[in-house]
């Protein structure tokens, strides 16, 4: 079951913080971890690192899931 995080919390603040949006914003344009890094200018071990948080925000095991559930539930985050 995933959590339920499609609104902003209550104090305003956004559930995917500024590093996450970014990591997903390149997932969705289909770049590989590599890349992203490269884009952002971190390491690669960084960018697996924020994708582990999103899964265990999200609830889910695979970039594909975190795509899916990203567009249908959290689509206001960006």
């Amino acid at each position: 079951m995933t959590k339920e995080l499609a609104a902003p919390k209550p104090n305003g603040t956004r559930r995917f913080t500024e590093q996450e949006q970014q990591v997903l914003a390149f997932l969705f344009a289909g770049l590989a971890n590599k890349e992203i890094a490269a884009r952002i200018e971190v390491s690669e071990t960084f960018v697996e690192a924020t994708l582990q948080q999103l899964f265990t925000k999200t609830g889910v095991q695979t970039r594909s899931q975190l795509a899916g559930i990203v567009l249908e539930k959290y689509s206001d985050q960006f």
